[in-house]
């Protein structure tokens, strides 16, 4: 379903900010710009060029782009994720910082969750998300289909202002489609070996011995899933001080097991695999991307 695109407003503009925000004018001093060397300043400067091309695209078919809730799009998708700016893919491995911050989930109960939802829009807003949506990412079938290393078919648009903007950035849509999407769920599709390796199993099964006199779980994420349900009818403070219980248990049986480890160390190993397998999609996406670097700069974009 098409409709699945924009879930909410504040879902749809999320994806505008990221898409559309920060759009700017280039280089106002008129100076030129050399390419810039680091990964993460070409980023960013595409980032940036394919704003600028999508907003250009959004003004010429005459589709406003709301400009509310940027803040509170930021502040709302923080306060998600929590305190945690740490990841542990394969547990936490840290008691230390478990202690501290428990998962690095905000402590939200069943309370809070009904006290603080967000207002539902209008039928207008509703209609002015739907053209944003179809202006955005395109309408009717959808041309582009890749599968990427995990088995997950992706599908998009040819004909939305996100296209647009990426075959004038890149000069092939459809090869940085497929390109992007298979480099972007390369470290997916090694966490999903690590996950079903014999090796990995055998660590995970140790980790679940030790965890159970605290809780019974199969696995980190189950613990999680556990506390969550415990959450629900408790106080938000008694809801953080299990999760950091929780936490500190889970951290204390990865040290023990060397989840963690074991996990770092597959996780090396399939990486390696995969970027074997997907060479000539990683030269070409990284071809790609060059084009777009040199066009942004070109351009004064």
């Amino acid at each position: 379903m098409r409709a699945s695109r924009f879930v909410s407003t504040v879902a749809l503009s999320l994806c505008v900010a990221t898409v559309v925000g920060g759009c700017g004018k280039g280089d106002e001093a008129g100076e030129p710009r050399s390419v810039p060397r680091s990964t993460r300043a070409q980023d960013d400067l595409l980032k940036k060029a394919q704003s600028v091309l999508v907003q250009r695209c959004l003004t010429d078919r005459k589709v406003p782009v709301p400009q509310a809730s940027s803040g509170s799009v930021k502040s709302t998708a923080q306060a998600q994720v929590g305190e945690g700016e740490r990841q542990f893919p394969y547990g936490i491995d840290d008691p230390a910082w478990a202690a501290g911050h428990g998962f690095g989930i905000a402590a939200q109960t069943g309370r809070t969750h009904r006290t603080e939802q967000a207002p539902q829009p209008d039928k207008k807003t509703l209609a002015q998300q739907q053209r944003l949506s179809d202006a955005l990412f395109g309408t009717g079938r959808r041309e582009l289909s890749t599968r990427t290393a995990t088995g997950l078919v992706v599908k998009a648009n040819s004909d939305g202002c996100l296209a647009e903007a990426q075959r004038v950035l890149y000069g092939d849509q459809a090869a940085w489609f497929r390109s992007d999407v298979a480099v972007n769920n390369l470290a997916a599709a090694a966490h999903r070996r690590v996950t079903r390796d014999p090796v990995y199993r055998a660590a995970l099964a140790r980790w679940a011995r030790c965890i159970a006199p605290v809780h019974k779980a199969e696995d980190p994420a189950d613990l999680r899933s556990a506390w969550r349900r415990s959450a629900r009818d408790l106080e938000p403070n008694q809801a953080a001080e299990l999760q950091k219980r929780y936490a500190v248990a889970e951290a204390r049986c990865v040290r023990r097991t060397d989840l963690a480890a074991t996990g770092a160390r597959l996780e090396k190993r399939y990486t390696a695999e995969l970027r074997a397998e997907y060479a000539d999609l990683i030269g070409r996406h990284r071809q790609l991307r060059e084009h777009g670097v040199e066009y942004a700069v070109r351009h004064g974009i």
